[in-house]
């Protein structure tokens, strides 16, 4: 990001754009210390300017636009790769996307450690305008407060997070009236994560991943009036990695070339559905075991029984010493940790036995 250089103060500048007189200044000088304000905020008190008066001059001077932001219509998907905190507490309104760069409104354009913070996070260019912070703190936390897929979007960038390098290589939704009921499974391990107090549709929670850029395979069915919605995230890639294969690492694989799977994909163009594997291509097994298949990726819970060799990667979970398998700070609250790792050329029943040296992992 260019770095901005701040020529004038603002009071030199407010009466260099006709907004106020030397002598409003001079008086705005004299009271900042008893009103303990800075002096443009000393002026917004005296009635002698607004908030938007001093972000249209700053804009002026650093030639950068100033936009009136209770016009912008939000764009969920994009304020949601920032989070709360940071966008809240530094007055930062994201405003727009491209392929190269993100526009934001702030009223603290010399912020230059967050914006580069930013652009680093997003690995693009972040463009500047001014904007009303005050305005952009209300329409802020009036965003995050709000129910409906915003929230959800909060909750699954969170678990994803968690899960990172686990073996839950699935997310389990169970929708009814009134909550939605979040589990994560993986390696025989089925664990509660969160409990929402609203109700969601399918679409709200595809809604939500795609916004976060991630492809996906999925199941569905309707349980007792409640809706069972079964997310496999997939976040890697296959690589260097000997087909056919089991793998068990959260996030799953993305194929380098066209592949097929057992169930539906969702932002995954080249990735389409088929019960049945297809000479060619890549196969990719998340709920069913088909037939032994040369170019076939299985979840470690769906590997075939009758393989003989075939390359494995997956976490293996240890249950936390410091919680017990409760969930605590040290194991991010899953109740296990993954720090050994099952990696090779191994039998279906060689992984059958190692799932169930440790009993407690199927609980």
């Amino acid at each position: 990001m260019e770095k901005l250089d701040k020529k004038k103060n603002i009071g030199d500048l407010l009466i260099e754009y006709r907004k106020i007189t030397r002598e409003d200044l001079e008086e705005a000088l004299r009271l900042q210390k008893e009103f303990n304000l800075r002096v443009g905020e000393t002026l917004i008190k005296l009635g002698k300017v607004t908030k938007n008066d001093i972000e249209w001059v700053l804009s002026k001077q650093l030639d950068i636009p100033f936009v009136i932001v209770e016009n912008i219509n939000l764009d969920p998907k994009l304020i949601s790769k920032f989070s709360e905190e940071l966008l809240i507490s530094n007055k930062i309104l994201p405003l727009y996307e491209t392929d190269e760069e993100i526009a934001i409104a702030t009223d603290e354009p010399f912020n230059q450690d967050v914006f580069e913070s930013m652009e680093g996070f997003v690995n693009k260019k972040i463009k500047l305008s001014s904007g009303n912070g005050e305005k952009i703190r209300e329409i802020l936390t009036q965003f995050f407060k709000r129910e409906g897929v915003p929230a959800l979007i909060k909750s699954i960038k969170s678990i994803l997070e968690k899960l990172a390098g686990s073996s839950f290589y699935r997310i389990d939704f169970i929708v009814s009236e009134n909550n939605c009921e979040i589990n994560a499974y993986g390696f025989g391990i089925l664990k509660n994560i969160e409990v929402l107090s609203e109700s969601y549709t399918r679409e709200q929670v595809f809604e939500s991943f795609e916004s976060l850029g991630i492809g996906f395979l999925y199941d569905t069915y309707l349980n007792n009036n409640a809706l069972f919605l079964s997310v496999f995230p997939l976040l890697n890639r296959i690589g260097d990695m000997s087909l056919p294969a089991v793998v068990g690492t959260f996030g799953l694989v993305i194929p380098d070339r066209v592949a097929f799977s057992d169930m539906t994909a969702v932002n995954l163009p080249f990735l389409f559905k088929s019960e049945k594997p297809v000479p060619g291509y890549i196969f990719i097994s998340a709920g069913n075991t088909p037939s032994v298949y040369e170019k076939t990726v299985y979840t470690i819970d769906a590997a075939p029984p009758h393989f003989r060799d075939f390359s494995v990667y997956t976490p293996v979970p240890e249950q936390c010493d410091s919680c017990r398998g409760k969930g605590c700070l040290t194991c991010n609250e899953l109740g296990y940790i993954f720090s050994k790792r099952l990696e090779g050329t191994y039998s279906s029943e060689a992984v059958k036995n190692i799932m169930k040296r440790d009993e407690s992992w199927q609980k």
